[in-house]
């Protein structure tokens, strides 16, 4: 069994508890292969969270999101929408801890009274760290400036904390539970469906489907796999891009001017993309650049203060996708790119239209479908060792 968990935020979500949490839930659960990624960025509020969070979260298909984020209510609830609208993921919400120099007013009522209403709304889980966070300080008669490295974030006593406080509420959860989840179905072969003449077809209703196959099934014969009359390979909602990074860079983000966000159109297909910055203007905080793909080609120039469609139509970047000051002191610690400075990122697809038995027992076949009704439809020798479908059907259309 695999358990797929993101940490998902801005720089709180960055810091260490998050491995902390990582190591208690692999000693709880042994038995249970534990992917757990943090894809937090460090000082993107929901205004900028926003732009990114579709393809962060929607391609990795988190079974549990660890969530907290600063910033206007509004775009914190338009990130909920999307996780919403794109998973079945359960999201587990995280007030906000105390602060040195914080409006206190409104995180208080931030925590206590819009977060509790947007978990209602949208079916979240609630951790309520900020009164866990004062009863704490009051027990050992601290301040608050003592869990912290500066006025927000949190040194190696507030990393413990955090990490006691999260690790404490996931301890009371069952080891194992047989609750079905009411967004995933799983259609099992002989209740639900039985091959004829080497084919399954059925109507689904979700965004994502997994193959379960039959236990000590070795042969490796294929399988085709359509839906709604295409291959899933051949469909744009399969592809998603990696984030753009400077080269020679490790770290997704370190200039200012960099690309946040973009739009896959056009026909799709796998490739790795450039752009290379061939001028930057700093006090008007706009770039120009040209792009190209390792298939398609020189695929267009462009500039940051106007939206931009490559000549196949495979990218298409809003004039708001670039990273850019909110005001002087914003991101200080960033020099701006270059001209000649280039970003790499890659154009990947989550499925295929071909698939085989693999060792895990568990093959997804589609991901990232309009969250509506299809018609699947699997054949060949191959479809004779599945024993179940799985579908998900996340709880808000888009």
């Amino acid at each position: 069994m695999q358990l797929r968990i993101l940490v998902y935020g801005q720089s709180i979500s960055e810091q260490k508890w998050w491995l902390q949490v990582r190591q208690f839930l692999q000693q709880r659960y042994p038995a249970v292969d534990i992917v757990m990624e943090n894809r937090a960025i460090g000082g993107f509020s929901s205004d900028r969270l926003k732009l990114m969070v579709a393809n962060d979260v929607a391609p990795f298909y988190p079974d549990l999101i660890l969530f907290h984020d600063y910033g206007g209510e509004p775009d914190y609830e338009q990130i909920i929408r999307v996780i919403r609208s794109h998973t079945t993921a359960e999201v587990l919400i995280q007030t906000d801890h105390i602060g040195v120099g914080q409006n206190q007013e409104w995180h208080d009522r931030h925590s206590e009274v819009w977060l509790p209403a947007l978990c209602n709304t949208y079916g979240l889980a609630l951790l309520d760290v900020r009164a866990a966070w004062k009863a704490y300080l009051q027990q050992y008669q601290l301040t608050p400036a003592a869990l912290l490295s500066d006025n927000v974030h949190l040194n190696e006593h507030g990393n413990y904390l955090m990490a006691q406080i999260i690790t404490r509420y996931l301890e009371v959860l069952p080891r194992q539970s047989d609750v079905p989840i009411p967004s995933v179905q799983t259609i099992r072969r002989g209740g639900d469906f039985s091959p004829k003449k080497d084919k399954i077809r059925l109507p689904v209703d979700g965004n994502r489907i997994d193959l379960i196959w039959k236990a000590g099934s070795v042969s490796q014969q294929p399988v085709a796999v359509t839906i709604d009359t295409r291959g899933p390979g051949t469909q744009l909602y399969s592809y998603y891009y990696t984030r753009p990074t400077l080269s020679g860079s490790r770290s997704f983000l370190n200039h200012m001017g960099q690309l946040l966000a973009m739009q896959l159109g056009g026909r799709p297909q796998a490739e790795n993309w450039t752009l290379m910055v061939i001028a930057v203007d700093s006090a008007r905080q706009q770039i120009q650049f040209r792009v190209k793909g390792s298939q398609t080609g020189e695929d267009g120039a462009g500039s940051s203060d106007q939206p931009f469609v490559s000549r196949s139509g495979r990218l298409r970047i809003d004039s708001t996708s670039w990273f850019r000051r909110r005001n002087p002191g914003d991101f200080r610690q960033f020099p701006w790119l270059k001209a000649g400075n280039q970003l790499h990122w890659q154009v990947l697809s989550c499925c295929g239209n071909i698939v085989e038995r693999v060792s895990g027992g568990i093959t997804t076949v589609v991901q990232g479908a309009p969250n509506a009704v299809h018609v699947l439809e699997l054949s060949g020798k191959g479809v004779h060792q599945i024993q179940a479908i799985r579908v998900y059907k996340p709880p808000l259309r888009p």
